[in-house]
């Protein structure tokens, strides 16, 4: 059985202590500190749920005490990555599907100034890890920063701890209508495009970006898609390789979009989504799809963190 959560953080420091108090908004903020951000984070409470949850295991890495990220190796069937929060350093962790620690990666020449993303992604037959350094609590960051990197090897060894992993290249980018908040990243590799789902609205926004930019010295634009109005406060996000599905988690739930052929991931949001069946944990932040995209992991940021995986009852249900 998952316990349920305690207190979030965004009765804390990640409340809403941003917004200008006018009427309304001061009246939404008693809301959120009442009831922990429930009635603003849940918009719709009744979509249908699928998928079954299990405890996989807890991540036994104890260094692994803030994670943020969550991704599926794209070379390994049992390997997912992880990543901390802001303030580690910039390292790059990896974790069996049960939990277990299995080395640690440093990003050479990275920093971590507010790590909250990581999806993983194939292109040119090559698996690449993304690294999203775009937590932005107080909406003040003029450029935030992408880094990808080959995703590293298993040898006949083992992963050796201590190893680090070259930058293949990185992204340093603003957006179009000024800096926000961002934890939930995806990448559609058919599309050579990254998606960023805004945090910090009522009622969040999707966005845009080229996957490779144009030079190392251009600052990159993400531009806005869609409002995406299912929920409030997203923390993850993630797209299945085959890019027809995606996930989005958020402080109360997880939810399931499926993308028609030929159809934009814009409209494809505007749709109702299925809820993932699992009760939520504390600060979870860190959601990835599994290597075949029939299942779907989630941990949080405590230690120890469990890792909880959703198997999907409609991995084959048309939207």
């Amino acid at each position: 059985m998952i316990i349920p959560a305690a207190q979030t953080k965004l009765c804390e420091n990640k409340g809403a202590a941003r917004f200008k108090f006018t009427p309304l908004v001061f009246m939404a903020v008693i809301i959120t500190v009442a009831g922990c951000g429930t009635a603003l984070m849940t918009k719709d409470p009744s979509p249908p749920v699928v998928g079954e949850a299990v405890i996989a295991g807890n991540l036994e890495n104890p260094k692994i005490n803030e994670a943020s990220g969550l991704a599926s190796s794209r070379l390994y069937p049992g390997l997912l990555w992880a990543i901390n929060d802001g303030g580690d350093d910039p390292l790059l962790y990896a974790v069996g599907i049960d939990g277990a620690d299995l080395g640690t990666y440093r990003v050479a020449g990275a920093k971590n100034f507010d790590w909250e993303a990581l999806a993983s992604f194939r292109w040119q037959d090559t698996a690449y890890l993304l690294i999203a350094d775009v937590g932005d609590n107080w909406e003040q960051r003029q450029t935030v920063t992408i880094y990808v990197v080959k995703e590293p090897a298993i040898t006949a060894t083992g992963i050796d701890n201590g190893k680090s992993v070259k930058i293949a290249w990185q992204i340093r980018f603003t957006y179009e209508d000024g800096p926000l908040d961002c934890e939930a990243v995806a990448v559609d590799t058919a599309r050579q495009r990254v998606f960023l789902l805004s945090k910090r609205r009522l009622t969040p926004v999707l966005y845009e970006l080229a996957l490779q930019p144009i030079d190392q010295d251009t600052i990159a634009v993400a531009h806005r898609l869609t409002a995406v109005p299912h929920f409030s406060w997203p923390t993850g996000m993630d797209l299945t390789s085959d890019g027809l599905s995606a996930v989005v988690l958020t402080y109360n739930n997880g939810y399931l979009f499926k993308r028609r052929q030929n159809e934009d991931w814009s409209n494809a949001f505007k749709r109702k989504p299925q809820r993932l069946r699992f009760n939520r944990l504390f600060q979870q932040e860190a959601v990835s799809f599994g290597f075949y995209g029939k299942s779907v992991f989630v941990t949080s940021e405590r230690i120890p963190a469990p890792l909880v995986r959703i198997d999907l009852e409609s991995e084959t249900t048309k939207p």
